[in-house]
């Protein structure tokens, strides 16, 4: 619960304690402006008159000083109808569109010859068949076709550089030489010892590149692959499928697009696209649905009827505008309406409302101490340890403790703010220590403590206290609620190095520390509203409103009283001196009994 107060502190989700001030002081300032009205005279005639107006008997008189027959008429139920279908929004677009000229001439153009081939074309081109052959006829592409692919395997071979060797040994003079040889001596093993000119010929060619070159091309059959691909795109229907491929507009030459081309000239035509943008307007699909309706008929009807001089005669009879309007019962009520809007009335309901107020019907505050008086109430608060001086007659300190208390030396009033004031001054004082008892001490620091263990008392409630004060690890600033005995102590907070611990203390020492939570991240340069109900067996802690700890009440604890403490358990550099403990109010709640 403390990981997400703090969260929601440091993104500025909890309320500044100025906010809860400012929301306190509201809270009274509507309590006494709504007590303030309920005393008025504008109320107390409100609440008469409208007490007299909504009386059965004045209603009674009103309605038979009304007496609504004409409401109750058929002439009245004839003309309401009338003026109902004649307000009906289809109804009077129903007219307006009939009395307009778009109306007329989309009359002609569905009556016209151009219209009626659109439709019959329209209905021929969204031919799921149609369009289909559309679709793959404008989706052909030249580029990855089986025509581009021989395109390019030919465009590849040409640009082989072995294929190209190849075809210049075929017409190369040597190689024709060899030809002649090798057909003369096909079978024959050639005699090397015995070879001529033309032999040594030969045998250079076998040995040469070219020659290899020529094995390669035929093993491979990249010539004939060439030849066939010569052979296959030369062919016209290659050539003739190849440029309609390549043509953009290849659609054009379909057997499809003279239909297409029509429909789509006759859509450009002015009148075609000024009938389709009408008819599939709203405007003629509620023409074309209240044309000859029920509704409509009975709207001719009634218009009829109520024309009738006999019908006008009956309404101006069973019509009286002025009847209850002369009466002093409509004084009545005008003057209740008046007051009902008036800003004290209006401000009256409005506190009615308001939820907040409900608190001073549930809760009863049994202190509110914002220090008005410069001088500290001792009928409240004692500038004293209660227990010491309850048991010893003065304040002690602890034996872990470096601070004595001087009573109220050390409490000081201004502005509306008491502050406990912790100084460095060198003073005499006393301690307890639980092995010896009381002993003196001579102090460097001095400081107080406030309680109301005489002054004021509570065993169930709200307590809460506005304070500020500095939070390091030498200081200590605590506010806890004692009960019948030193122990078990209730820890409203007490300061830490920057953080304030909140729990129960069962006994002194750290082994009597009971569930206490560390609340870490306050701003300690505001102030804060430290609250701890005390309802039942629980106890709940909070932070400017925001729970942030809950703990069972130890038993026996009796009644609880008040303790605000400043002290120090460490040396302090005396430029931090003097620290202020700075209390700007402090309130208790006791819930109402029924």
């Amino acid at each position: 619960m403390s990981l997400s107060f703090q969260l929601r502190y440091f993104l500025g989700l909890i309320p500044k304690a100025h906010v809860i001030d400012t929301a306190w002081t509201q809270l009274f300032e509507m309590r006494d402006e709504l007590v303030r009205i309920e005393a008025s005279q504008e109320l107390a005639r409100y609440r008469e008159l409208k007490l007299q107006v909504q009386s059965d008997d004045f209603q009674r008189n009103k309605l038979e000083i009304i007496n609504l027959r004409f409401k109750d008429s058929d002439q009245f139920h004839l003309l309401n109808e009338l003026v109902t279908l004649e307000k009906l929004k289809p109804i009077r677009d129903y007219f307006k569109f009939s009395d307009s000229i778009i109306c007329q001439k989309v009359n002609s153009i569905s009556e016209s010859n151009e219209l009626a081939r659109f439709y019959e074309l329209e209905k021929f081109v969204t031919d799921p068949s149609f369009m289909q052959r559309r679709k793959e006829t404008l989706a052909l592409r030249y580029k990855g076709s089986p025509e581009y692919k021989l395109r390019e395997q030919l465009q590849s071979l040409q640009k082989n550089s072995r294929l190209k060797k190849y075809y210049l040994t075929l017409e190369s003079d040597e190689y024709h030489q060899f030809l002649k040889l090798d057909e003369a001596h096909k079978g024959d093993p050639l005699n090397l010892e015995q070879e001529d000119l033309k032999v040594e010929s030969y045998r250079h060619f076998l040995k040469s590149s070219a020659y290899k070159n020529l094995l390669i091309v035929e093993q491979n059959e990249w010539q004939l692959k060439f030849e066939q691909l010569k052979f296959e795109i030369s062919t016209p229907i290659f050539l003739e499928r190849e440029a309609f491929l390549i043509n953009r507009d290849r659609y054009s030459l379909s057997a499809d697009f003279p239909i297409y081309a029509e429909y789509t000239e006759l859509a450009k035509s002015s009148d075609i696209q000024f009938y389709l943008k009408c008819v599939n307007s709203s405007s003629y699909a509620n023409y074309k649905e209240i044309n000859g309706s029920a509704a409509l008929e009975r709207l001719l009807e009634l218009r009829i009827v109520v024309q009738d001089a006999d019908f006008i005669k009956q309404v101006d009879y069973l019509k009286n505008k002025n009847r209850f309007e002369l009466t002093p019962e409509f004084e009545l009520e005008r003057t209740l309406f008046e007051l009902e809007k008036s800003e004290l009335i209006t401000t009256y309901h409005n506190l009615k409302k308001r939820t907040e107020l409900s608190f001073f019907d549930q809760w009863e505050i049994v202190v509110d101490e914002n220090f008005l008086n410069p001088k500290l109430s001792t009928s409240l608060w004692e500038a004293e340890n209660y227990w010491g001086s309850k048991i010893a007659g003065f304040s002690f300190s602890q034996a872990t403790e470096l601070q004595a208390y001087q009573g109220d030396k050390n409490i000081e009033i201004n502005n509306q703010v008491l502050s406990i004031v912790t100084r460095a001054e060198k003073t005499a004082g006393k301690i307890w220590d639980p092995s010896i008892g009381l002993i003196p001490r001579n102090f460097e620091y001095s400081s107080a403590v406030l309680n109301t263990g005489n002054g004021f008392k509570f065993t169930e409630g709200v307590i809460e206290a506005k304070v500020k004060f500095r939070a390091d690890k030498a200081l200590t600033s605590a506010f806890s609620l004692t009960g019948s005995t030193p122990f078990p102590q209730i820890d409203v907070f007490r300061s830490g190095p920057g953080k304030v611990g909140l729990g129960i203390i069962d006994k002194p020492g750290n082994g009597g520390v009971k569930n206490l939570i560390q609340i870490r991240g306050l701003n300690f340069t505001d102030f804060h509203v430290f609250r701890l109900e005390v309802l039942g067996e629980q106890v709940v802690w909070k932070i400017n409103n925001h729970e942030v700890h809950r703990d069972q009440l130890p038993q026996n604890m009796g009644e609880l009283f008040l303790n605000f403490i400043g002290s120090i358990h460490k040396p302090l550099n005396d430029d931090s001196l003097p620290h202020h403990f700075e209390i700007d109010w402090v309130r208790c709640l006791k819930r109402k009994t029924v």
